[in-house]
């Protein structure tokens, strides 16, 4: 097959990021290729990969829409034709393999460790970088500095039990195969932080009206009560909320908890008698383009890209043998 008729298969198919693909392939070019679940996810990606490739080699992006997408593609390739140490694609744990803990994936398809790739940069040690690099916290002793870490772990441990309920009925549908659209669930509504504490909104204090807020958001219905309860059995047992919490949700509350510490800075570093003034506002927005590039890469992740990108750009600078 001629990589036209490649390309027109994949026109066939109306994979886009596998189309866009083939306009990019250069068998020449120094390039390795990840196709990733969203757009956002370059930015994660990029910084970490980047750590592990000569300066003149690149790595190209493609952005397949969501985690059956980037299967999808992987299973397209004629890998006749292609080296999985080449071209890898990098996927969100999700929930599946709470769901279904036998899966398993082809040698060049990366699995995050946590729910997703978020998961790896809601750390003690990134909100610690926003507060000196974005919010400019810089005068404080290593004492505050420890009193405000061992807080940001009390505050996502909070954080995370209350929302065990939700992942529980999130866990529910994703069995039951319901659509639900979790990025439209309103976390603050259900949620804030009040003087640094992460505690329930005040018309929606119990599980019940956490779940009911869920459903108005993503369209799709509760699950029984004692469905939840059992699912959320499961879920504690595979010691889910500290894994397999949802990672925009995470994000969340990486942004929350920094701006209310800055916030309130005055009450916890002596030094300061109001906020310093940050170098930049941070969001939902952009806190993950803010924050990926301070977070730590995951030993899976490097021993992913050693065995499959590395290993491929060495493989094709080693000298051919007279």
């Amino acid at each position: 097959m001629t990589m036209l008729e490649v390309h027109a298969a994949a026109l066939a198919q109306v994979d886009e990021a596998y189309h866009e693909f083939l306009l990019r392939y250069d068998v020449m070019r120094k390039s390795v290729y990840g196709f990733v679940e969203g757009k956002e996810d370059p930015s994660y990606y990029r910084s970490l990969v980047e750590r592990f490739i000569p300066e003149d080699w690149s790595i190209e992006f493609l952005a397949s829409g969501n985690r059956k997408k980037v299967l999808d593609t992987e299973a397209a390739f004629d890998w006749t034709r292609f080296s999985r140490r080449q071209i890898v694609f990098f996927v969100d744990r999700d929930l599946v393999h709470f769901l279904n803990p036998e899966i398993a994936y082809p040698e060049n398809v990366y699995v995050t460790d946590g729910y997703s790739v978020e998961n790896s940069i809601v750390t003690r040690d990134v909100f610690a970088r926003l507060l000196e690099e974005v919010h400019n916290v810089v005068d404080w002793t290593p004492q505050e500095r420890d009193q405000l870490l061992h807080h940001f772990d009390q505050q996502l441990e909070a954080f995370q039990e209350l929302l065990s309920p939700v992942m529980a009925q999130i866990g529910i549908w994703r069995r039951d195969k319901v659509r639900a659209n979790l990025n439209n669930f309103d976390l603050g509504s259900v949620i804030r932080v009040v003087d640094g504490q992460i505690t329930s909104t005040d018309d929606r204090q119990t599980v019940d009206q956490k779940i009911d807020r869920l459903c108005q958001c993503v369209g799709a219905e509760a699950a029984s009560a004692q469905q939840r309860d059992a699912m959320e059995e499961g879920f504690r047992a595979a010691n889910g909320p500290r894994n397999l919490t949802r990672g925009k949700y995470l994000v969340w509350f990486l942004t929350a908890i920094a701006n209310d510490c800055h916030g309130r800075i005055d009450q916890i570093v002596q030094a300061y008698q109001n906020p310093p003034r940050p170098k930049l506002t941070l969001g939902v927005n952009n806190v993950m383009v803010v924050a990926a590039p301070r977070a730590r890469s995951p030993n899976s992740l490097r021993t992913f890209i050693e065995n499959t990108l590395a290993a491929f750009i060495q493989a094709r600078s080693a000298p051919i043998a007279g």
